[in-house]
């Protein structure tokens, strides 16, 4: 009996280790030209910490509500730590969270969101 209780502490701890670990936060900020955005394409310019040393970042918009399908976007480095999409398109008013998905030169990855309002 006492194995058995020494036993699942450790398989519990174990099956904690083994859980899949998710994006890291990617805490940039972002900035919306215009803004507020309007219906149509906007450009979304997002400044990240250049340690982070991304090789690629995809900007996703849903809108809050089921039904919409997102609109999604490649940003391009113009500058180290400096990433921009030229043709967002926000395609409806309303309540849109942008979803901020990036991966660095190693496969790290890291995401953020941002919720804002197209008037």
């Amino acid at each position: 009996m006492r194995g058995v209780l020494i036993l699942v502490p450790l398989l519990l701890l174990l099956l904690a280790a083994c859980q899949p670990k998710g994006p890291s936060p990617l805490g940039a900020e972002v900035a919306f030209d215009p803004n507020p955005p309007l219906l149509g394409p906007n450009r979304i310019t997002i400044r990240v910490d250049t340690k982070k040393k991304l090789s690629e970042l995809k900007v996703v918009g849903d809108m809050t509500h089921a039904g919409m399908v997102p609109v999604e976007a490649e940003a391009r480095q113009v500058s180290p730590g400096l990433w921009e999409t030229q043709d967002f398109k926000f395609t409806m008013r309303g309540d849109w969270v942008i979803t901020l998905e990036a991966k660095d030169s190693s496969g790290k990855r890291y995401q953020q969101e941002v919720r804002i309002t197209v008037p």
